[in-house]
Parts: C-alpha cells; sequence; structure tokens
C-alpha cells in the first residue's frame, strides 16, 4: 500500500509517494493522481519518488498515462529523485528519458524555482 503527500507551492504541485504501488494499487492510483493533476491553478505536479517503494509497470503506466493527459492540457510530470529500483523500472520499460527527471530538490530548484518538496 502507498501514501502520498502533498505540498501546493504557487503553481507546483509536489506529491511525495511511499510505500508500494503494487497491481492491487493501481486503480486508487491511477484515481488519485488523477485528481492532484486536476488541481486548479498548477502547470506542474511533481512526483517525488525518492521514498517510493515497490512499483509494478502498470504504475508505470499510470504515469505515462498522465504525463500525456497533462501534457493536453498544458501542464507537466515531473520525477524528483526516483529511488534506485523506480530508476531501474524506468531503464527496463525503456522510458526513462519519457519524462522531465530531477535527481535532487536542488536540481529541481533550477528547473523550477517555485518547487519544494515536503519535508521528510
Amino acid at each position: 500500500m502507498y501514501a502520498l503527500e502533498v505540498l501546493n507551492h504557487g503553481t507546483t504541485l509536489t506529491v511525495r509517494l511511499t510505500g508500494d504501488v503494487l497491481m492491487e494499487d493501481v486503480a486508487s492510483f491511477n484515481k488519485v493522481m488523477r485528481e492532484h493533476s486536476k488541481t486548479p491553478g498548477i502547470s506542474q505536479l511533481v512526483l517525488d519518488l525518492g521514498a517510493a517503494g515497490r512499483m509494478e509497470v502498470a504504475g508505470l503506466g499510470v504515469l505515462v498515462s498522465l504525463n500525456t493527459s497533462m501534457q493536453r492540457y498544458g501542464r507537466r510530470l515531473v520525477l524528483l529523485g526516483p529511488a534506485p529500483h523506480v530508476t531501474a523500472l524506468l531503464q527496463k520499460a525503456e522510458i526513462e528519458g519519457f519524462f522531465p527527471t530531477c535527481e535532487s530538490e536542488e536540481e529541481l530548484r533550477n528547473f523550477i524555482p517555485e518547487a519544494c518538496a515536503p519535508a521528510v
């Protein structure tokens, strides 16, 4: 089971994922992430994956679909600090360059100056 911590800062919504996104979690993960992506006034959603647990390929499918949907509305999905096992999953699925990705909060602030990650 996963948990999400949300921080809204200006036009950026940062969502910190902890826990696992397994097959039985995909439908709820999809629903909640889509709701966050439609937050009024945001132009980007930052998904902090530094503390993410296991993620199945179906979870990546949610992110690909979400990114495509957000782009239609002039918004973007940015990944922050994917845990090593998430990076390996992105590479295995051959979609590692599909999302803008920042390896650290400092890199994120350079990419999106107003962005900040939730406190741990």
